[in-house]
């Protein structure tokens, strides 16, 4: 049965190669040989294949025909796109959700940064990373449009990778990653759509002062 613990094959073989990739543990360029990754998931090969078919829909690997994957190199122009996608889609959100959220929009905000603060403590940047991504699909989400969540979803599997690239050559970064996210916080809080705009784009715009 293509099923285990009450999660498909299928779908943990994606989320486990998923994980892989956006940590960078798998670089641009890796090959992923379908008997590898059978060995490592320790499953067929039949829901390999499936992961894969959505890596590649995603963007995130390129299929090599009846062999496996390769892990997709992602070029300083396509990360430019998805920054400049991904920027839209939050400063527009931040006009529409500063002054207009509920009580539980800001718990959820709340635990998350602090969460962000055990991650920096424990000098987990692979948490911290997840959670950064989270604390920005949240404010995404809080739009209540499912086309702009599944966009932003898309682009943060892509994003992520150059998020951490950000990280790892500055690890003081974190600190200042992290004040930002308490300030976007309380300018959502406020009333002021344009302050709240312009905290994330620097906030955003601090990713392209180190990738270019």
């Amino acid at each position: 049965m293509d099923k285990q613990g009450g999660v498909t094959l299928r779908e943990r073989a994606f989320q486990t190669m998923k994980r892989h990739i956006v940590n960078g543990e798998w670089p641009g360029g890796t090959f992923l040989s379908e008997t590898f990754l059978s060995e490592l998931l320790s499953m067929s090969k039949t829901p390999i294949r499936s992961a894969l078919d959505r890596l590649d829909m995603m963007g995130l690997v390129k299929l090599a025909p009846k062999q496996g994957a390769f892990v997709q190199e992602l070029s300083l122009k396509k990360i430019l796109e998805f920054y400049e996608l991904r920027l839209s889609l939050e400063t527009y959100a931040a006009r529409k959700l500063t002054g207009r959220m509920d009580a539980a929009f800001f718990r959820r905000l709340d635990d998350n940064i602090a969460l962000q603060d055990e991650a920096i403590r424990a000098d987990d940047v692979s948490r911290y990373v997840e959670l950064d991504r989270e604390f920005h699909a949240m404010i995404v989400a809080g739009l209540d449009n499912e086309a702009y969540t599944d966009v932003m979803s898309r682009i943060q599997d892509k994003f992520l990778l150059a998020v951490r690239m950000t990280f790892a050559r500055n690890r003081r970064r974190l600190l200042g990653s992290i004040d930002e996210h308490r300030r976007i916080r309380e300018a959502l809080a406020g009333r002021d759509p344009a302050l709240t705009e312009r905290l994330i784009e620097a906030h955003i715009e601090y990713v392209k002062k180190i990738m270019f």
